[in-house]
């Protein structure tokens, strides 16, 4: 099933054999592993069709799905849900932007506090100020 899925993907994402190869890490030598891979003469190990999988942006589920149905409704959710997907330097990212949120809410919040304290004492009569 992986040779099936793995050619519709390639093709899919307008790439050649050796292209999938060389993005996938497989050394030049043997660019034809591709071809026995797509052909189902050799299976990929687990760790290089998830290469594969990364590369073609299809989930790893989609190499070994067995029905076609099923295989096609895994490719449109992994599609579909892309966008909220985040690499490690982007969820990097955001969480620092979360830290300097907080503080700079934390830095709003006391200086609202603040200028309430400093109005209260303003309104109140010297007689009743601390």
């Amino acid at each position: 099933m992986i040779g099936k899925r793995l050619k519709a993907a390639r093709k899919a994402a307008h790439m050649t054999q050796t292209e999938l190869a060389k993005r996938a890490g497989i050394d030049e030598l043997t660019v034809s592993r591709i071809s026995h891979y797509e052909t189902d003469t050799h299976s990929p190990n687990f760790q290089q069709a998830c290469r594969f999988a990364e590369v073609l942006d299809v989930p790893e589920c989609y190499l070994y799905c067995r029905d076609d149905v099923l295989a096609d409704q895994l490719l449109a959710i992994h599609k579909r849900y892309k966008k909220f997907r985040f690499n490690p330097s982007e969820l990097s990212e955001l969480e620092r932007a979360e830290k300097e949120l907080k503080i700079a809410l934390e830095t709003i919040s006391s200086l609202l506090s603040k200028r309430t304290e400093i109005m209260i004492n303003d309104e109140l009569p010297a007689s009743l100020k601390p």
